[in-house]
């Protein structure tokens, strides 16, 4: 640059750069080709200059570098793929103030923890002062909390017993302490018990133990709980036309604690399903599997009334413990041994079953994709889903279709929103909620590209809360017939489904 010379260009055999000063010692730079059109590249540049002082205070350098990050987003959106997009300053803040779903469901994840941590020491702190004030009482000498939880807590949501697999269902002689049961204190004198025995240990105090450093991994313990939770929340911004849904394994819901009856149900299914690209059906497979909680001893004798409706010919097996004559007769399922019980705190699966099919009406969501290049460079590609069985309701339903690298879609037409996720490379078509009401829908776009097997295979998943095997509990009664009060949890997940 020429001092005393008013300048927007420097020119090189090939290369333009165009720039504007955007501060005091502070110039943004645009690098494009020679041949690219000057009036728009002054524009471009004018926009950019704009946004970033738009974004921070562009006389303090220090404030530009903290908000780096911020004006880069910027640059991407006003630029994608070395073009222009058709993008002004009002809609730019626009796409900037956007929130993120994910962010918002990680700081109510984050905040749930640590309150459920907060709730789970002040809980632990009056239980050890009680303890205390009783040994104190008695003479003897400070309970340590080293022991709690660490095995009965554990034993409902970790460890080997959780899942379709069957454990031991009778257990005649209850435990000696059911510690995750009563919400009492253990008394003091109690006596040493087997090696095997699960439950609180109560020993002598360590030199130098405070209250704080026992209830450490207590706080540890509730913060691993805390994650087992399943924090759901309305989505926003559907009805807009931008959005940013992640594709992600997705995990079977899961029940907070608190929310759990001294009976609880869990059905939990899973659904596999691939189907070739001409819409014939290569395989499809549905798991399911019934099971108990029980956390209340004068429930532990309990019998669970159900119905079902197979119209899939499901291969339907009880636990060798459960009456299966009864199951079959009455659709109870109780023990064959009646002065047995269930037993406490554990997950026991005490039914299960499996769906196998090669009829393509049984698949409960179908995806259709059409790649139609047009020979000119572009493929039109339509993609439509239909609610085959419309007794579910599918949330969070994600269809994901591979899209050529760096190529940036046209979206013509959407049912629901999209993101375009160029670390994975897919066009990410995000529906809310399908079910009767809403059971077809669309997505038409046209791309860059010449290969129609380019845009498979189609991955596609989502959260259901009613099983696929029509199966429902009406009742959990006592042996007497008294109406025992119970939670239940339904979550039905595909472990794998896609058109290929």
């Amino acid at each position: 640059m020429v001092p005393g010379q008013q300048h927007t260009t420097i020119e090189t055999e090939t290369i333009r750069y165009v720039y504007q000063p955007i501060g005091e010692d502070m110039y943004a730079v645009l690098i494009t080709s020679r041949q690219n059109n000057i009036v728009q590249d002054m524009d471009t540049l004018h926009l950019i200059a704009r946004a970033v002082a738009d974004i921070c205070d562009v006389n303090d350098q220090q404030g530009v570098i903290l908000r780096g990050f911020d004006i880069l987003t910027a640059f991407e959106e006003i630029i994608s793929q070395g073009a222009r997009d058709k993008i002004d300053l009002a809609k730019l803040r626009t796409i900037m103030e956007m929130e993120s779903h994910e962010e918002k469901i990680q700081d109510i994840i984050d905040r749930n923890k640590e309150r459920e941590a907060k709730q789970e020491l002040k809980r632990k702190a009056k239980m050890f002062e009680e303890q205390r004030r009783l040994a104190t009482k008695h003479g003897l000498a400070e309970p340590s909390l080293g022991g709690i939880g660490s095995g009965s807590v554990g034993s409902i949501l970790g460890g080997g017993r959780m899942g379709g697999s069957y454990e031991p269902l009778l257990s005649r002689e209850p435990e000696t302490i059911r510690s995750f049961a009563s919400a009492s204190p253990a008394p003091m004198s109690s006596p040493s018990f087997a090696s095997n025995a699960r439950g609180m240990k109560l020993g002598r105090k360590p030199k130098g133990a405070d209250v704080m450093g026992a209830m450490r991994n207590e706080i540890d313990l509730s913060q691993n709980l805390a994650e087992q939770l399943t924090i759901s929340e309305q989505t926003p911004g559907y009805g807009s036309s931008v959005a940013a849904p992640v594709v992600a394994p997705v995990a079977a819901p899961t029940m907070a604690l608190a929310d759990m009856k001294a009976i609880h149900v869990q059905i939990e299914e899973h659904i596999t399903a691939i189907v070739n690209r001409d819409g014939g059906l290569e395989q499809m497979e549905v798991k399911g599997d019934l099971s108990l909680i029980v956390t209340d001893e004068a429930c532990s004798v309990v019998q669970v009334g159900v119905t079902t409706n197979d119209s899939h010919n499901a291969q339907i097996k009880t636990h060798p413990k459960i009456d299966k004559k009864k199951f079959q007769s009455d659709s109870v399922i109780s023990l064959k041994d009646a002065s047995g019980s269930f037993p406490l705190s554990q997950p026991i699966g005490v039914l299960k079953w499996r769906i196998v099919s090669t009829n393509e009406d049984d698949i409960p969501l179908t995806i259709n994709c059409w790649p139609s290049p047009n020979g000119n460079g572009t493929v039109d590609v339509n993609i439509e889903y239909e609610l085959n069985d419309t007794r579910l309701e599918l949330d969070n339903v994600i269809v994901s279709i591979p899209i050529p690298h760096g190529a940036q879609p046209s979206i013509s037409d959407v049912d629901g929103v999209y993101d375009v996720n160029r670390a994975r490379g897919t066009l990410d078509w995000e529906i809310q909620t399908i079910d009767d009401s809403n059971k077809n829908g669309s997505l038409d776009f046209s791309i860059p590209g010449s290969d129609a097997g380019a845009f498979f295979p189609v991955v596609v998943s989502f959260v259901c809360k009613r099983p696929y095997y029509d199966i429902t509990v009406t009742s959990v009664t006592t042996p007497d017939g008294q109406e025992v009060d119970f939670s239940q949890l339904v979550s039905l997940v595909p472990d794998q489904y896609a058109v290929i």
